[in-house]
């Protein structure tokens, strides 16, 4: 299959990579450990979108031109790629075939291939190598890649939520959204005094964002919900793990080590960066799946609306 490059494809690339520059621009992101003044942006949960929506090499192309256009450093230039290869895996785990007739390969098998090699360069690290627990989040990507194989294109494919009319359940609704708010608020400094609420906060996060989904979606109608939810997070952790190598490698390039050590080592009595990484992984789990759950919901009723108005040409 030839690779042909339509006006419309250029339109939706411009549009997204347009979304991605508003979103970096305008929504606040997530302080970076050891890094003043840096963010984990509101896009790393739109744009694995972009590649359902467009495909894998446009979708990175989107991601990749809206993060550069708002790049305020080098370090900025450099994590501005982690975005786009989530929208590359989402793409390729929603594409069952790449390349042409003769020479055809499974789009799982390239999103597996490339995630295992994050992996992998975890740990060649040295960080990697005393922190051998952390990547336990995306090895539970890759297993999930391996496990449905083809299923994820072929829900994808179909394009509708199945089992009749989609009803949305405004109670389910309105208890998931109390359920985040009390686990944001549990989080907060004046919790810390009743030592048991900080530890029900990711638990919390995880069931309100499940009934959310439930509340939009429903159950009997999840085919194409969970395949745009599988190759979202698929997508999401691919990022964050290219975001992490990046972080690694710019120690003392860009990032003095003496900051890292003055105000997140110390404080949180940790003896070293490995150590802090072991620490964050209950913050990057709360993380990635709140990318997940909106990741979801935003890429389930773009992609539905843009199928109803033929505008979704994209080839599976």
């Amino acid at each position: 299959m030839k690779f042909k490059l339509s006006s419309r494809d250029v339109a939706f690339m411009a549009i997204l990579a347009a979304f991605s520059t508003i979103v970096i621009k305008f929504f606040p992101g997530i302080p970076i450990v050891g890094v003043p003044g840096a963010n984990i942006k509101f896009d790393a949960a739109v744009a694995p979108i972009y590649g359902l929506i467009i495909g894998p090499y446009l979708g990175f192309l989107a991601a990749l031109i809206g993060g550069l256009i708002t790049a305020g450093s080098p370090f900025d230039i450099l994590t501005s790629f982690s975005p786009a290869v989530s929208a590359l895996v989402a793409g390729f785990l929603t594409q069952k075939n790449l390349g042409n007739n003769e020479n055809k390969i499974k789009g799982w098998l390239v999103a597996s291939i490339v995630l295992v090699l994050l992996i992998l360069g975890w740990y060649l690290t040295g960080v990697g190598q005393k922190a051998p627990f952390y990547p336990i989040l995306h090895i539970g990507g890759f297993v999930l890649i391996l496990v449905t194989r083809d299923w994820t294109a072929n829900a994808f494919k179909k394009g509708k939520v199945e089992g009749g009319s989609w009803q949305v359940k405004p109670y389910c609704l309105l208890g998931g959204i109390i359920i985040m708010v009390l686990a944001y608020m549990f989080t907060r400094p004046y919790s810390s005094d009743l030592w048991i609420l900080p530890y029900l906060s990711l638990p919390m996060f995880f069931v309100g964002g499940i009934i959310i989904v439930y509340s939009l979606f429903g159950i009997g109608k999840s085919s194409f919900v969970l395949s745009v939810s599988l190759s979202s997070y698929c997508g999401i952790i691919s990022d964050h793990m290219l975001g992490n190598l990046i972080f690694i490698n710019v120690i003392d390039i860009f990032i003095p080590f003496f900051v890292i050590d003055e105000y997140f080592l110390k404080p949180l009595g940790l003896p070293d960066i490995p150590s802090l990484f072991m620490y964050m992984i209950p913050v990057s789990a709360l993380e990635r799946i709140l990318f997940t759950i909106v990741a979801t919901i935003l890429g389930v009723g773009l992609i539905l609306a843009l199928k109803r108005a033929n505008l979704l040409t994209r080839k599976l």
